[in-house]
C-alpha cells in the first residue's frame, strides 16, 4: 500500500503501467471531521466503494457508477 498526505483540492493521478494515456485522478474535495470527500475525473472506469467490492465480482443489486466524462 502507498499512503500519501493530500490537502484539499489535492490529487493523485493513477493509471495502468501500460497505458499512460488513460489516467484517472483522484481529487480531495473537501474535508470534514471524521470523513474527507474524494472526486474522481476519468474516461471509461467504474468507480465502486471498498466495502461493496470483491476481487471476482461486484456485491448484486449494487448501483455501480460509471464515469463517463472526465
Amino acid at each position: 500500500m502507498l499512503k500519501m498526505t493530500r490537502k484539499a483540492q489535492q490529487g493523485v493521478v493513477i493509471y495502468p503501467k501500460s497505458e499512460t494515456t488513460n489516467p484517472m485522478t483522484i481529487r480531495v474535495t473537501e474535508i470534514i471531521p471524521g470523513t474527507v470527500g474524494l472526486g474522481f475525473e476519468g474516461l471509461d472506469y467504474e468507480v465502486v466503494r471498498s466495502e461493496i467490492y470483491t476481487t471476482e465480482r461486484i456485491e448484486p443489486n449494487v448501483s455501480v457508477p460509471t464515469i463517463k466524462a472526465g
